[in-house]
């Protein structure tokens, strides 16, 4: 009896001892998967984790872990050292990424990060902080004049070319320098102050750095004032009005007028368009601004039919796309002659080369509008600008006709332009001077 149970016992425990093998082998299976999906969630969150803190695009830290940053190192500064901060963006970043495209824009943003990740210390942060703006911490110094070198440094290192997509372009920056405990100790408002002199070097002419000044925030309170103030001004035209500058031939004889914005303040008194017009630009107020001189301009021209109206026209109005379009809409609501109004663009305006502004100026000439060239000579003036645009006017400069008796070199770039005028069919005009020329 025990002899024929046996095997069968045997034939249980072969069977037990099996199922627990594969029993065992899943569990292994399930250990192995878990273990992965762990490594793999790990993997997930720390890369979930890196793009939350870090830009795409240039692979620097974002704004999130500079904000980080930086309080971190204002916490962890000792007596006597200091935090110096520097922002900064590409001059004329736009203008490229318009003309050859966001993908060579994008090419920009990389290689400019590059260089200057390779001018930062390990210590020090470089982030972007979106589009074309970037930003530096550096910790821990103990001169003030180790920021002001390293700002030189990367002044120097965007000048040089940059090769995006098989074109080259020559770049430049402008920087602001703020400092801590000297401009500050609050991470809020020591970003501020170096966005307002970053803002200063761009108005100081770009491709350069400034550091901040206490008078910088005052000029930066006072403009905003003055914003706030035109914004008043516009929504009943109260203290502004436009002073009409006559243009003369040769003979004396007057042959058009040129529209010049005054503002006299309410409390201010006269506030002069060197201080408000740049204002204007930057807050986008030149636009209704610039529509209520053109219609002043053309009620005058409905008055004196034998003469043009020279109305001065900011870049910023020609690179919004529906100007062209507003102004020919103007002149038709004021029943002028679009041939009698003359636009005046500044030679940056051809030599940019937006296509934006390039077709609206098209777009207006095609309607009758004329088109001058202000400033001629203080820029790049070149022949093949004048071919491309068809300008129906050049002006001499103010700098080159004050001096005409006395400055033989003066008097022959003078008679040079108005023989290349006369050569082209071009009218010439010489500011501060009688001569006005065919």
């Amino acid at each position: 009896m025990r002899a024929a149970i046996l095997p069968l016992l045997l034939v249980v425990l072969a069977v037990i001892v099996l199922a627990m093998g594969l029993l065992a082998r899943r569990l292994w299976k399930s250990a192995v998967r878990l273990s992965q999906s762990v490594i793999e969630l790990r993997a997930s969150e720390a890369q979930a984790q890196h793009l939350a803190f870090h830009d795409v695009l240039t692979g620097l830290p974002n704004r999130a872990l500079f904000d980080q940053r930086l309080a971190e190192s204002l916490a962890a500064t000792r007596p006597g050292e200091r935090v110096g901060l520097l922002l900064l963006d590409l001059d004329r970043f736009k203008q490229v990424n318009d003309t050859l495209g966001h993908h060579a824009g994008d090419a920009w943003l990389k290689q400019a990060a590059a260089r200057l990740s390779a001018l930062a210390r390990p210590e020090d942060t470089v982030a972007r902080l979106g589009g074309d703006e970037f930003v530096l911490i550096r910790p821990r110094m103990t001169e003030r004049t180790d920021i002001e070198a390293l700002a030189r440094a990367i002044v120097d290192a965007i000048r040089k070319p940059f090769y995006l997509l098989g074109n080259e372009i020559f770049g430049s920056t402008s920087i602001g320098i703020a400092i801590a405990p000297d401009d500050g100790q609050d991470r809020v408002d020591l970003v501020r102050r170096a966005d307002i002199a970053m803002y200063a070097a761009k108005r100081e002419g770009r491709d350069r750095y400034r550091r901040f000044e206490p008078a910088m925030d005052e000029t930066v309170k006072r403009r905003q004032v003055i914003a706030d103030d035109l914004r008043v001004a516009l929504l009943d035209a109260r203290g502004l009005d436009v002073h009409y500058q006559p243009q003369v031939d040769g003979r004396g004889a007057v042959v058009g007028l040129e529209a010049l914005v005054r503002w006299t303040h309410p409390v201010r008194g006269t506030i002069t368009p060197d201080e408000f017009i740049p204002v204007a630009e930057e807050t986008g107020l030149i636009m209704p601004l610039g529509e209520w001189i053109l219609r002043q301009a053309c009620r005058t021209a409905r008055q004196w039919p034998q003469w043009f109206m020279a109305v001065n026209l900011s870049p910023v109005q020609l690179r919004s796309a529906d100007f062209a379009m507003r102004a020919i809409e103007i002149v038709e609501a004021e029943h002028c002659n679009p041939s009698q109004i003359e636009l005046e663009v500044t030679e940056g305006v051809l030599v940019g080369e937006d296509p934006v502004s390039n077709m609206a100026l098209a777009r207006l000439r095609r309607a009758g509008f004329k088109v001058a060239l202000d400033d001629f000579g203080t820029g790049h003036s070149s022949l093949s600008y004048l071919r491309r645009f068809e300008v129906d006017k050049i002006k001499i400069d103010r700098s080159f006709t004050q001096n005409l008796c006395s400055d033989a070199n003066s008097a022959a770039i003078v008679g040079s332009v108005v023989a290349l005028g006369r050569a082209m069919g071009i009218t010439v005009t010489a500011e501060g001077s009688r001569m006005h020329t065919r």
